[in-house]
């Protein structure tokens, strides 16, 4: 099965070897970047609701996109891609993830690990008309046909397929009080992939074995669609 989950704002440049890929709808997001492009510094900083500073740092990645393209799994760098921690990973690791890893994404729709991609910044809380889940989710329901893991935020879950995923949730119980905590939650999403490529594996027994950063797999909350991950902090 497919591992999918979501981008990250933080970018960093990460060592890649090998060969890179061109991303299944990038005459999409080109579409996107040129309708963004258009956009001056102000409309910009009432788009995505940011300071003039990241305002003008848009602008700029607009206006150079594609002329600065790294590898996806090797270019964010959120907390969830530090604790994929992709350089310490087995030149076999690496090779499974390339495989067998998707980046659901606002501007490129589906990443492979090893698409090229600009710098950018696009999430589904900017004010676009354009920008929308539903844009997506047509297209990437034609090419993702099978069960897969979702490790995604609900943001990023919206434009995948219903009915297909195998949603991994990891809680947290915090001083009496269980939810699903953002920052917590990034960690364990990238601990869970950095495991599975340990594993070489996608089986529901592996699915269900986690045990890094203290979670237990609730078996009496998951059904076939839920696999759910608890642990106190």
């Amino acid at each position: 099965m497919k591992i999918i989950i979501s981008p990250a704002k933080k970018m960093k440049k990460k060592e890649f070897i090998g060969t890179a890929t061109t991303p299944i709808f990038s005459k999409n997001a080109q579409t996107i970047a040129n309708k963004i492009k258009k956009y001056d510094l102000e409309e910009l900083q009432k788009a995505f609701k940011c300071s003039s500073k990241i305002a003008k740092e848009v602008y700029n990645y607009y206006h150079d996109f594609n002329s600065d393209l790294h590898p996806a799994l090797y270019r964010y760098d959120g907390l969830q891609y530090m604790n994929i921690d992709v350089l310490s990973l087995s030149e076999a690791e690496r090779n499974f993830l390339n495989k067998n890893l998707l980046i659901a994404d606002a501007l490129y729709g589906l990443l492979k690990p090893t698409d090229l991609i600009s710098q950018y910044r696009l999430d589904y809380n900017s004010k676009f008309d354009f920008v929308k889940p539903d844009f997506y989710k047509k297209k990437i329901k034609k090419v993702l046909t099978e069960p897969y893991i979702n490790l995604c935020s609900n943001e990023y879950s919206a434009i995948l397929p219903e009915g297909l995923a195998i949603n991994i949730i990891f809680i947290q119980n915090l001083k009496g009080v269980s939810k699903s905590y953002s920052t917590n939650t990034k960690i364990a999403r990238g601990k869970f992939v950095k495991y599975l490529a340990n594993e070489q594996n996608t089986s529901i027994d592996v699915l269900t074995s986690f045990k890094e950063e203290g979670y237990v797999f609730d078996e009496a909350t998951s059904d076939e669609s839920n696999i759910i991950y608890y642990k106190v902090i």
